[in-house]
């Protein structure tokens, strides 16, 4: 009988007897995975396939590839924006394809990039993604997982060519923290962006952008959910 069979026929339906049940298989299996799941028997609940050696979500993460272009979407308020498309996969050790994951990201924008400057760069924004907000990003393709999004160029006072850089870090629920290498983007002025996105890869044209962020400027704490359409299409924002 399978794990997933013997779960299936638990009565009752409180989370805490699945926990009940399944910490003396972990207890037996002497796995890395089972101590992790002993300090947090909760873990269980959101992915219990970890125990069988399948798990849901890719926590032991060695490496974020990320695909930066200029591109055209709408802000946080809903307007038109010029901004960054970009495609962004995670890998575990070893694995050859991307793995889908669960966990806050943060993604930072640096506006003026100058590589060669040996100072930090200038932050211009960091958007903060909670784990559900970032899961409506996720695509499945030739790739395995992967997560596209649209980040809009905050500095709307600033309309002429700017260099910029982004740079991707998530905080998976039961890993350690990985980030990506700072990504330069040269974006068009506000008279150019149009051509440019006219000769764009086309690697996300297919899909929905999104953008699920929060803003972390002081005078905002609320978290707004905008949906970010492709050319063409309708935005919709939920509440």
């Amino acid at each position: 009988m399978s794990l997933s069979s013997s779960l299936d026929r638990v009565p009752g339906s409180g989370g805490s007897r699945w926990v009940l049940l399944l910490l003396p298989v972990v207890l037996l299996s002497g796995c890395q995975s089972g101590s992790t799941l002993i300090r947090n028997p909760s873990l269980l609940l959101q992915d219990p396939g970890q125990l069988v050696g399948r798990p849901r979500y890719e926590r032991n993460l060695a490496k974020i590839v990320t695909i930066w272009e200029p591109s055209q979407g709408k802000d946080m308020n809903g307007l038109n924006s010029r901004g960054f498309a970009g495609q962004i996969l995670f890998f575990g050790a070893g694995n050859e394809s991307g793995a889908r994951v669960r966990g806050k990201v943060l993604i930072s924008l640096y506006d003026d990039y100058q590589p060669e400057l040996l100072e930090e760069p200038t932050l211009l924004h960091r958007f903060e993604f909670d784990a559900d907000a970032w899961e409506m990003h996720r695509g499945e393709g030739t790739l395995g997982h992967s997560y596209s999004v649209f980040i809009p160029y905050v500095n709307t006072e600033n309309k002429d060519q700017v260099n910029c850089a982004l740079k991707v870090e998530i905080q998976p629920d039961g890993g350690m923290p990985i980030s990506s290498r700072e990504t330069e983007v040269l974006l068009p002025g506000r008279n150019t962006v149009s051509r440019a996105v006219a000769r764009t890869r086309g690697f996300v044209e297919n899909r929905t952008r999104r953008d699920i962020s929060s803003s972390t400027p002081q005078h905002s704490t609320k978290l707004d959910t905008v949906t970010i359409p492709l050319p063409g299409q309708s935005s919709a924002r939920t509440p």
